[in-house]
């Protein structure tokens, strides 16, 4: 029973966030926190991965599967010691293990609303077949939604991080910065691991393609615009 509570990850990480964030705070067996939050991350992208394959059908199903989670956990990576340098200019004591744990609440939050959802996403994309920019939309929007989600439940975790109230308010300020670097990262990665919604033998498109995330999704909005009208 215990094991069962340990791997709920909607008990765990959401029900019983105090807990959550005095074990942040502590530092108190953190590599193992940081590792079972990472794993949890990953197998809940994993689940989303998969709705989203079935819709494109053939590889895609076992590419999303890896792809999803390598999205995450990369823009984690590249952000991450970013966070951890500007708090310390603003006098914060979080290791960079503690600032990777405040990160990683985001992408547990996340991923478990994405997987929440992958039952009418997938109901959704399966019955609009023929609509490929309406998939495309909805699940945009949808991360949109349930990223913001995520960075409001970080927010909570690194409030909850730092003890000295002044410090806090620094970091804080920090992070809402720093959140406009990970929502870009974010967002040129998922361009950059696409596709995801068409069948194809492509893993990753080749980065010497023009374009990128932003105006990608503005000829999107135009488009289902368009047909909406």
């Amino acid at each position: 029973m215990g094991a069962v509570r340990t791997w709920s990850p909607a008990r765990t990480y959401l029900v019983e966030r105090e807990a959550l964030f005095e074990r942040i705070r502590s530092g108190r067996d953190l590599p193992a926190l940081v590792l079972r939050m990472t794993g949890v991350a990953a197998l809940l992208s994993a689940l989303y991965g998969f709705t989203v394959g079935l819709y494109a059908g053939g590889w895609q199903i076992l590419y999303n599967v890896v792809k999803f989670p390598l999205l995450f956990l990369a823009t984690l990576a590249l952000c991450v010691l970013a966070l951890y340098m500007l708090n310390s200019l603003a006098g914060a004591r979080l290791s960079l293990l503690q600032t990777a744990a405040v990160v990683l609440t985001a992408i547990v939050a996340t991923t478990m609303l994405l997987a929440s959802l992958a039952p009418p996403l997938g109901f959704l994309m399966l019955t609009s077949v023929r609509d490929y920019h309406f998939v495309v939309f909805i699940n945009l929007v949808v991360g949109c939604l349930v990223g913001a989600g995520g960075v409001r439940f970080a927010f909570q975790a690194a409030a909850a991080a730092h003890v000295d109230e002044i410090v806090r308010a620094r970091c804080l300020r920090i992070m809402r910065i720093w959140l406009v670097i990970y929502g870009a990262v974010g967002l040129q990665m998922v361009w950059i691991f696409r596709p995801f919604f068409r069948q194809t033998d492509v893993f990753i498109r080749p980065l010497a393609e023009q374009g990128n995330a932003f105006e990608a999704f503005f000829r999107l909005l135009l488009r289902v615009i368009t047909k909406l009208v």
